[in-house]
């Protein structure tokens, strides 16, 4: 509730009677008068209850900032920057002799140098594919009528360029219509090596078009030119357009009418299929895409079904490749599958020798040996280095990166600390903000905030705790923070973490392991709540700081709950939005408390003002019986 919201629905909708009353009092301004000096408690309740729903967004700003420190460096999910994982303290950079055969990156556990890989296989999956085009060729239903084509032109399409084709008007038989369609297609698209890219037949009477596969040519479609009636394309007795090609978007029945080998449905229309143990079911009026993507999508059934328009065949490709993986594929009722003439390959194993002494095999052409992983690309007739070097740089960026944001967090905390109250500087009531300008109110409600957080016991753990746990020493590591070159500032700088960035970089080049324990060394106890006091002093000596820290941030913003049923220590005290800590923490209940004692008080005020009004209306009452015996009496004494 705004503390602008003093009066509540009862004061609203009070009928009173305004102006001078007959005895020349006015009942409204007296009773406002009287009531300015009982509302004052109201006033302050507003004001306490505001004061607490700023210190709530107050802590609520301390949450989000430890909520994007944690976002940031303790994310596993963003490797690059997770501090409490090797990987962020030991990065590598990896150089292929030959990328085209191999590629490879190294994570914590390789060493800087450099290894020798020969590919002599590469994985392969297993596929299933046609053994040839599984379309029908591009042929009329009928045969030509001369008389009708005369004259006339026809649209064509090879491999995606179009072009119109013109009939002569003296052709005499169909041995002339042949020769000059031929001729057409060969002005249009042109020859390659001396051969038309398509050929112009007759088969059973009926007009064919055949592409030269043979020379590169795929797809050809035949139609009507755009926009032209009377064309040539029904009198070569096509009676729509035609393509040697499956359209994706087809319907599986229109795909069984295009197919050489025309498959059909069960009594139901379906088609039952059976992939690796996973069933399905097609109806025919579903599209060929439609089929693919739901396969292709399936997990369990392991494949990637696909339509090759330029081969003209479709394949199951497994998904995981190597040795040993199979394709099964089950058909019930129908005959989609046996119409694809499906031939089978199996899948082989990636085979390479590591450093001249090592041949391994490997159900996937990416694999991890000694900390590095080998993206192997194709086979190789020679062999291959790869050369590990320590990123130093990397390394360095994402330390500093962790140090400025640790500054970052402690200076907005410590200047929380530090922020005066001034107490000249009260929450505005909502009688004061009708007298002043929205600005004016602006700049108040600006100095009304601060001081908040002065001196607050939660924040002041906070900062202590992460001061303390960067300079005590961990157990078992040489180093600490001062000796790689990352010291604390002046005691006006309250913990500020300054950086020399020659010295650090010189222990990461140098002792690469000892920095790497400093700041994620794994501690015994994993967990980092429900700990008793002896579990939790074992974590804190034996963790490296990237650990401290994160446990001082849970300690402070956890959702999950302990034993007792606590979430974080900031989120018990102001909630957090969007969790059920947001109506369910400690400050949430102070405004409650208010909120009750508002609207007790308000009851209270109501039925005194009531009262005011009820007396000013009795005094009214004896005021005119007064004024009515005095006018009696003196019309009686002038009448004597």
């Amino acid at each position: 509730m705004n503390i602008s919201s003093i009066y509540n629905s009862a004061y609203s909708t009070k009928m009173r009677m305004f102006g001078l009353s007959g005895s020349g009092l006015d009942p409204d301004m007296l009773v406002s008068q009287l009531m300015q000096a009982e509302r004052v408690p109201l006033d302050r309740l507003y004001q306490k209850r505001q004061l607490a729903e700023w210190r709530r967004d107050e802590y609520r700003n301390i949450i989000n900032l430890l909520r994007g420190f944690k976002d940031e460096f303790f994310d596993i999910l963003k490797p690059a920057t997770y501090m409490l994982s090797q990987s962020a303290y030991k990065k590598f950079t990896c150089t292929s002799s030959d990328s085209a055969v191999v590629t490879a990156t190294a994570n914590a556990d390789a060493v800087a140098g450099s290894h020798t890989i020969f590919v002599h296989e590469i994985a392969t999956a297993a596929i299933k594919v046609s053994e040839e085009g599984i379309t029908k060729p591009v042929a009329g239903t009928s045969a030509p009528d001369l008389d009708r084509v005369r004259g006339k032109s026809f649209s064509m399409s090879i491999d995606g360029v179009t072009k119109t084709i013109a009939v002569s008007d003296d052709i005499t038989d169909m041995a002339d219509l042949i020769e000059d369609i031929q001729k057409s297609i060969d002005a249009a698209f042109g020859k390659v090596n001396g051969e038309s890219k398509v050929v112009v037949g007759l088969e059973d009477g009926k007009l064919s078009f055949i592409s030269n596969t043979a020379k590169g040519v795929n797809k050809i479609i035949i139609s009507s030119v755009p926009g032209e009636t009377g064309d040539a394309l029904n009198g070569l007795g096509f009676e729509t357009a035609v393509s040697n090609r499956l359209n994706t978007w087809d319907t599986l029945e229109t795909v069984a009418q295009k197919m050489k080998n025309g498959f059909t449905f069960n009594g139901e229309g379906k088609i039952l299929l059976t992939i690796n143990g996973k069933d399905f079911e097609f109806d025919k009026s579903e599209t060929l895409s439609s089929m693919m993507s739901r396969i292709n999508s399936n997990p369990d059934a392991g494949v990637i079904m696909q339509y090759d328009e330029i081969s003209d065949t479709i394949k199951f490709t497994a998904k995981q490749p190597g040795a040993g993986v199979t394709i099964e594929l089950e058909e019930e009722g129908s005959t989609f599958i046996a119409s694809l003439n499906l031939s089978e390959t199996a899948g082989r194993d990636a085979i390479v020798t590591i450093d001249g002494t090592q041949t391994v095999l490997r159900g996937s052409n990416t694999f991890t040996i000694n900390g590095v992983t080998y993206n192997i690309l194709k086979k190789s007739e020679t062999e291959q280095t790869i050369t590990i070097k320590q990123d130093t740089e990397a390394v360095l960026e994402t330390i500093k990166k962790f140090v400025e944001k640790y500054n970052e967090v402690i200076k907005v905390i410590n200047d929380k600390l530090a922020e005066k109250y001034d107490r000249k500087y009260p929450p505005l009531t909502a009688a004061q903000k009708k007298e002043m300008k929205e600005d004016e109110i602006k700049l108040w409600e600006e100095k009304a905030k601060t001081g908040l957080l002065r001196n607050d016991p939660l924040l002041e753990n906070i900062v202590y705790g992460m001061r303390k746990a960067l300079t005590d020493s961990i157990k078992g590591v040489p180093v600490n923070l001062s000796s790689i070159g990352i010291t604390t500032g002046s005691y006006e700088e309250k913990g500020k973490l300054i950086i020399d960035e020659f010295k650090l970089r010189e222990a990461i080049e140098n002792n690469p392991d000892a920095v790497m324990d400093l700041f994620c060394k794994r501690p015994s106890v994993e967990d980092n709540i429900n700990l008793t006091s002896e579990q939790r002093e074992i974590r804190y000596n034996e963790g490296g700081l990237a650990y401290r820290l994160f446990d001082i941030i849970e300690d402070n913003i956890r959702t999950r709950r302990d034993n007792n049923n606590k979430k974080g220590l900031l989120l018990e005290k102001a909630g957090m939005a969007g969790d059920l800590s947001e109506i369910k923490n400690s400050i949430y209940e102070e405004i409650e408390g208010y909120n009750e004692e508002i609207r007790k008080l308000e009851m209270k005020l109501y039925e005194r003002e009531t009262s005011y009004y009820a007396k000013f209306a009795k005094l009214e009452t004896l005021l005119s019986r007064m004024m009515t015996q005095s006018s009696y009496l003196m019309m009686q004494f002038m009448q004597g």
